[in-house]
């Protein structure tokens, strides 16, 4: 399966909108070349615990450089990501150079371009089932 769609949990980052603390980053991708990003906004915790939801809070912060090997999570319909930038989880939104745009041409998809040039998919492993966990436990 692609990064299309891929995400358990995954919701577009919208103002206003709630998010479980479970899915508010579920890395699905891994950079893989540097780019250039804008913050668009953050999650913040609506409570004091770790397990409380998480709000969106649109607020620019400016332009960034994302480096590759960054575990991230692709938005499901836009060309943003999310990850954790000073212990914060931030919303980032690719803002394609001039090369970038000459390669897509007019029609071109930004989301589609960043995931093709700029984000590798990866899979989490595989867990062993619960046979194998107490077959495993057993013999040690």
């Amino acid at each position: 399966m692609g990064l299309i769609g891929d995400t358990v949990g995954a919701v577009s980052a919208k103002l206003g909108e709630f998010v479980c603390s479970r899915t508010v980053l579920v890395p699905n991708g891994k950079t893989k070349r540097n780019f250039p990003g804008r913050i668009v906004g953050h999650f913040r915790r609506v409570g004091p615990n770790p397990w409380d939801d998480y709000l969106f809070v649109s607020e620019p912060g400016g332009p960034i450089d994302v480096f590759p090997g960054i575990k991230v999570q692709i938005e499901p319909s836009e060309p943003r990501i999310r990850m954790r930038m000073r212990g914060k989880v931030v919303v980032v939104e690719w803002v394609p150079t001039d090369a970038d745009q000459a390669d897509m041409g007019e029609a071109g998809d930004l989301r589609t371009a960043l995931l093709d040039n700029y984000v590798e998919h990866f899979g989490n492993k595989a867990g062993i089932g619960v046979v194998a966990f107490v077959a495993k436990t057993l013999r040690n």
